[in-house]
């Protein structure tokens, strides 16, 4: 890695929530939503995207802890903007 990312930096992912990216146990009194799964992996994407410009060929960037709370449903066919900003960086383990 190119040196330690600078605290606030901040990475951004947008998707658009599809079919495969809903619970897939929705019927008739539950609407096909995002679920959290899904949530989570495009927060990481978010994060990535964040220290990307510091990561050197041949390195990735894997989430080793993740405390969420998923507050609201969102169907499909919306627009979801994932922020990341980090909050603390000690070598190459990195808060967002």
């Amino acid at each position: 890695m190119k040196g330690s990312p600078k605290i606030g930096t901040k990475g951004e992912h947008q998707f658009v929530v599809e079919p495969k990216h809903a619970i897939d146990f929705a019927d008739g009194r539950m609407p096909a939503v995002l679920c959290t799964p899904w949530l989570i992996w495009f927060l990481e994407h978010a994060a990535r995207e964040a220290v990307l410009p510091l990561i050197e060929a041949g390195e990735s960037t894997v989430g080793a802890l993740v405390e969420i709370r998923h507050l609201a449903p969102t169907p499909v066919g919306r627009t979801v903007t994932c922020l990341a900003r980090v909050v603390q960086a000690e070598g190459s383990l990195i808060s967002f």
